[in-house]
C-alpha cells in the first residue's frame, strides 16, 4: 500500500494500460467473430456461384454469347445509320451580332412576306424574336444560339405555309439569352428544357406551336413533318373545334379577300351534275346546287421535337 501511495502516477498509468489492453482483446474476439460470419457467407456465395458456373442449361454458352455481341453490333449499325437520315439545320455558327441583326430583319420581312403570299394570318409578326428585334447588342454568347433557333424556325414556319394552315396563332420556343429570360412571361417562351441523348449524343429542343386548319392541311403539315430531313417529329397533338376570326382582325381581313377562281371548295356549293356533251352552259348552270362539304376548321397545337446531332455525333 505504501508503494502504491509512492508510486501513484505509475500505478494510474498501468492501470490505464491494462483497461486499454482488456478493451483491445474484447475488440479483436469481436471483429474476429464478424469476419468469421464474413467469411462464411463469401464460402455460401462462392458456391453457389460455382453452382451456376456448372449449370450447363442455365449459364450461358458460347453461342447465345456470340449472338448478344453480334446484336450489339447490330445496334450500333442501325444507330450510325439512323444517325446519317437527319441533318443539323444550316445557320452561320460564326456569324456577328451586326450580321445577326440584319438576318433577323431580313429572316421576319421574308416570313411575313411568305405569310401573305400563302393567305395565312399571323398574329406573331416576330415570330417569337419581339424582345430580341429591337436590340442593338445582344448578350454575350447568345448571338449563336439565336441564329440556331432562327433557322429552325424558318424551317417549321415554310412547313406550315406549304401545308396551307388557315392561320399561324402562336410559336414557342425556350430562352437562350438574359433578354428572352427577361421576357419569360410572354407568350414567345415556353419552360420545357432540352435534353442530351446519352447513347447517340443528339441534341432535343422543343417547339409549341399553335394554329387553326382543316384536315387536309392538318394531313399535310403531319407529312412534312415526318418528311423533314432535319429530325422534326410530332411529340404531342391535341385537336380542338376552332375559333372564328373576330371581325376586323387579321385572319378575318385574309378570309374576305377574294381568292383566285378555283373549281371547288370545302363550303362552295357544287353543281349536282355537269352538262352532257353538247349541252349548253346556260342550261347546266340552272341546275340544282348541292353541298357537297362545310367542313369547319380546327385549332391546331403540337410539340414538334427536333432532334439535331451532337458534337459526339458528328
Amino acid at each position: 500500500m505504501i508503494w502504491f501511495k509512492r508510486n501513484l502516477l505509475f500505478s494510474l498509468s498501468l492501470l490505464v494500460v491494462l483497461g486499454l489492453f482488456g478493451y483491445g482483446c474484447f475488440y479483436l474476439y469481436s471483429k474476429w467473430e464478424e469476419s468469421s460470419e464474413i467469411q462464411k457467407k463469401v464460402e455460401e456465395t462462392d458456391a453457389n456461384l460455382k453452382k451456376i458456373f456448372d449449370a450447363k442449361d442455365v449459364f450461358p454458352s458460347a453461342t447465345n454469347i456470340a449472338v448478344l455481341r453480334q446484336q450489339e453490333a447490330d445496334l450500333k449499325s442501325f444507330l450510325g445509320e439512323a444517325a446519317k437520315t437527319k441533318i443539323r439545320v444550316e445557320f452561320d455558327a460564326r456569324i456577328s451580332p451586326s450580321g445577326f441583326k440584319t438576318l433577323l430583319d431580313n429572316s421576319l420581312a421574308e416570313l411575313n412576306k411568305d405569310a401573305e403570299h400563302a393567305r395565312i394570318a399571323v398574329a406573331q409578326r416576330d415570330f417569337t424574336f419581339s424582345a430580341i428585334k429591337p436590340l442593338v447588342s445582344f448578350p454575350e454568347g447568345s448571338v449563336t444560339l439565336l441564329a440556331e433557333q432562327l433557322a429552325e424556325l424558318k424551317v417549321i414556319c415554310s412547313i406550315l405555309f406549304r401545308s396551307e394552315v388557315s392561320s399561324l396563332d402562336n410559336i414557342r420556343r425556350v430562352a437562350v439569352c438574359r433578354t428572352d429570360i427577361d421576357a419569360a412571361g410572354s407568350s414567345d417562351y415556353h419552360t420545357l428544357p432540352g435534353r442530351t441523348n446519352e447513347l447517340t449524343g443528339d441534341i432535343t429542343s422543343y417547339y409549341l406551336v399553335t394554329f387553326q386548319s382543316f384536315s387536309e392541311s392538318l394531313a399535310s403539315v403531319l407529312e412534312n413533318v415526318q418528311k423533314s430531313p432535319y429530325g422534326l417529329s410530332v411529340r404531342l397533338l391535341s385537336v380542338l373545334p376552332g375559333v372564328p376570326a373576330k371581325p376586323g382582325s387579321v385572319a378575318q381581313a385574309i378570309a374576305s379577300t377574294p381568292s383566285p377562281a378555283v373549281p371547288f371548295s370545302r363550303a362552295a356549293p357544287v353543281q349536282g351534275g355537269r352538262a352532257a356533251p353538247g349541252q349548253p352552259a346556260a342550261q347546266a348552270a340552272g341546275r340544282r346546287l348541292e353541298t357537297l362539304a362545310d367542313e369547319k376548321s380546327f385549332r391546331v397545337a403540337v410539340m414538334l421535337e427536333l432532334s439535331k446531332p451532337g458534337a459526339s455525333s458528328k
